[in-house]
């Protein structure tokens, strides 16, 4: 919601009560940039745990298991390649096709939310699902560098971004008041899916083959698709008002503009565990087995870490919790090259996990604080397009670090941009409301 003079809290709960203290400070938007009152009223209901806004979450979290989920199993994919059908290629060669799908991913979800503020969530998750089962097909039957980079990089990428935006939405427009933990179980979905899927993976790849490992992943993905397709659902409109055209004006906000630099610069060292700590193990000389559930174990402390936070997020405030996540998660990852038992791994892998888990379950709801439900798509579209550009290059350029300066050098640097991004999320944080032990 962006910033406003004199909206309540009651307001911004859809009560027509008495202001008490103001949220945000005095604006400096125009006034086109920010929402009226009415708008946080537009869809009225008697409590947000309805058995709608349950079963929309219910959807989200599904799409959030197969699209976000499956990417953190992308690991898994790069030893196989180098091993099998992709040995003449180097690390960094294909370590482009994850970091590809993730640009796609993220890039994409500004024209998705754009289609989605418009045209509504449905033929977005509709759409985006047959993209995904189609590339996820096309990738079964890859041969060459340039097939993977197609189907495994640019479709599978495109379909994600399709049906990621409207899981966020869909949430940030059914929850208000529990915005934050709505969310946080949303995309604990992808957490669930990095726990399951690198196992699933890596057994089938074992048992069957490249192909019917992916056909495999296609068809359990399909029903849960269908559920998600089935399940989503916007809040119903108890009052009849003309659908707005989608709104750009918010991309304006300078506070939405700091979250994003603020991401941006998170990102360059957000995923450098999840991708490296693997290889870190067994740089250790310790057992192959447990350095495989490594990634597991981040993701099974990431559960935990998008859906408590989120919790915290709705009492405290969000740019407030946000701000922590990026800081402890800076810190955490620049002492990775000093856990060198599996005790000390396993430790580190638990706290990174919970610590970064925040980071991506709040993006959502920071910059669905800015802006009124009609503007949702365009604000978390223009957030994550922008996060697009570090999930390209940001993989690469750490991998280039640990060629020259070792895993030293690289969990410093991934440390140092997550630090200096949580300075700047400090930033957006105090422009919205510059009182420093406000919830915010």
């Amino acid at each position: 919601m962006s910033q406003q003079i004199g909206l309540s809290s009651d307001v911004t709960r859809g009560n027509a009560g008495p202001s008490k203290s103001p949220v945000f400070p005095s604006s400096k938007l125009a006034p086109s940039e920010a929402p009226s009152e009415f708008l946080e009223s537009d869809a009225p209901r008697d409590s947000e745990w309805n058995t709608r806004s349950c079963i929309a979450v219910i959807g989200a979290f599904s799409i959030m298991f197969c699209s976000v989920g499956f990417i953190n199993a992308f690991g898994v994919f790069q030893e196989y390649y180098a091993k099998n059908m992709l040995a003449n290629k180097t690390a960094s060669e294909i370590s482009w096709l994850g970091s590809f799908n993730v640009f796609c991913m993220f890039g994409g979800t500004f024209v998705a939310g754009y289609l989605n503020d418009k045209y509504g969530p449905k033929f977005l998750v509709y759409g985006g699902s047959v993209v995904i089962l189609l590339a996820l097909f096309m990738t079964s039957i890859c041969k060459e560098y340039y097939q993977f980079f197609l189907a495994q990089g640019f479709l599978l990428g495109i379909g994600i971004a399709s049906i990621l935006l409207p899981a966020f939405t869909i949430a940030a427009q059914h929850f208000t008041t529990y915005r934050g933990l709505a969310l946080g179980i949303v995309v604990s979905g992808s957490s669930l899916g990095g726990v399951i899927w690198p196992i699933a993976l890596n057994r089938l790849l074992t048992e069957v083959g490249f192909g019917w490992a992916v056909r495999t992943v296609s068809f359990i993905q399909l029903p849960l698709l269908i559920i998600g397709c089935l399940s989503i659902s916007t809040p119903i409109q108890k009052t009849d008002h003309t659908k707005p055209k989608p709104d750009f004006s918010c991309v304006r906000n300078p506070v939405l503009i700091l979250l994003a630099l603020g991401l941006f610069l998170v990102y360059f060292g957000l995923f450098t565990p999840f991708f490296y700590i693997e290889p870190w193990a067994l740089s250790l000389g310790l057992n192959s087995n447990f350095a495989f559930y490594t990634i597991s174990i981040v993701n099974a402390a990431s559960l935990f870490g998008r859906i408590i936070p989120g919790l915290l997020a709705d009492r405290f405030g969000c740019y407030n919790i946000a701000v922590v996540a990026a800081i402890s998660s800076g810190l955490v990852c620049t002492c990775m090259i000093k856990a060198t038992s599996v005790a000390g791994i396993t430790m580190f892998s638990l706290a990174y996990g919970f610590a970064s888990g925040a980071i991506i379950s709040l993006q959502g709801v920071c910059a669905a604080k800015l802006v009124p439900p009609t503007q949702f798509g365009i604000a978390m579209g223009s957030v994550m397009t922008f996060l697009s550009i570090a999930g390209l290059v940001g993989s690469p350029i750490n991998g280039k670090i640990l060629d020259v300066w070792g895993y030293l050098g690289m969990s410093l640097f991934s440390g140092m941009m997550m630090l200096l991004g949580g300075l700047v999320l400090l930033a957006a944080r105090l422009q919205l409301n510059s009182q420093l032990l406000a919830k915010a």
